[in-house]
């Protein structure tokens, strides 16, 4: 049976990291399913491939942690995570999307997608955390990212506060109510496990469009159908239907944005 306790929240100012942090108190007995670890900021925070984390002040970093159930005991996990997520934000009035397999996106004013928000999942001795990052005040400055980054980024600040006028909560403000959100989400489900690839297609990136996966070197590209029930990417190539579980996503013909 899902868990209908309030989740809770640890918050910090400064921390090497969020994820060392509710790693070191899930092991100890103090951090259960649904429960996180905010902080303020982070001196050594990382994203995937354990890259550096832009944590400045003003955004919300946090680390969750999951229930080792399905979909979240195996492939599924990071996209059944960030589904959660971006419904979270939508219910939020933040009209985000999905971008396969752990990012979360939103258009700004010229209709195209830029990253607002990461997952990273790590798994050590059965517990199971999910780092988020998702920027309010600020995101990294395009010097920072990556050569080979597919996606320039935004923040909550940029794509509504100037445009709009529109009152952007506090950092711990908003976490208090997107973990709410997520939570109630998973609980209030039949079969959260059953239904989820469904609910995730409909705020899938580029879904019904023609895309290119870059992994490794290799390009494979084809018309994105959607996800499979293990968190797959899947792609139509020329009537063939492919499951992919790794690589960046981009649309074909857009080169990627160079950070």
């Amino acid at each position: 049976m899902p868990d209908s306790r309030s989740p809770v929240i640890w918050r910090f100012g400064h921390l090497v990291s969020c994820l060392d942090t509710a790693m070191h108190m899930a092991a100890n007995g103090l951090l259960a399913p649904w429960d996180s670890v905010q902080c303020a900021a982070q001196t050594a925070g990382r994203g995937q491939l354990r890259r550096s984390w832009y944590s400045p002040p003003g955004n919300v970093y946090v680390a969750m942690r999951m229930p080792v159930t399905p979909p979240f005991d195996g492939s599924a996990a990071a996209p059944a995570t960030a589904f959660l997520l971006a419904k979270a934000l939508r219910s939020e009035g933040w009209p985000v999307q999905l971008k396969w397999p752990n990012d979360i996106v939103i258009e700004d004013t010229d209709g195209q997608p830029k990253k607002l928000a990461g997952i990273l999942l790590e798994e050590r001795g059965g517990i199971l955390l999910a780092g988020m990052g998702i920027n309010v005040e600020f995101s990294p400055p395009a010097a920072m990212l990556r050569a080979d980054a597919a996606m320039e980024a935004t923040c909550l600040r940029e794509a509504f506060g100037h445009a709009g006028g529109r009152y952007i909560s506090t950092a711990e403000a908003i976490w208090q109510r997107l973990v709410m959100r997520m939570h109630s989400a998973y609980i209030d489900c039949h079969s959260f496990s059953g239904q989820w690839k469904k609910r995730a297609d409909s705020l899938l990136l580029w879904r019904g469009k023609d895309v290119e996966l870059r992994d490794d070197g290799r390009i494979v590209r084809g018309w994105l159908t959607g996800l499979s029930p293990a968190g797959g990417l899947c792609l139509n190539q020329n009537g063939r239907l492919e499951e992919f579980f790794s690589g960046s996503l981009l649309l074909t013909g857009r080169a990627a944005v160079k950070g």
